[in-house]
């Protein structure tokens, strides 16, 4: 089942803070590990979204 509230969440997230994320990300005297700390908070918060979330399979 389609969980809207977690697609909403994360297109707000892309929408919002992709940018901005992407230009500090990508900024040519930052570090080289920048890209995955970014990405690594975002799986972060995926997991706390999805942590709560009651799984019915019947």
């Amino acid at each position: 089942m389609l969980n809207y509230r977690l697609v909403a969440a994360l297109t707000l997230l892309c929408a919002a803070v992709f940018p901005m994320a992407t230009q500090w990300a990508m900024e040519p005297s930052g570090s080289w590990f920048r890209p995955f700390v970014v990405w690594a908070l975002m799986v972060f918060s995926g997991y706390v979204v999805q942590r709560h979330r009651v799984w019915d399979e019947s």
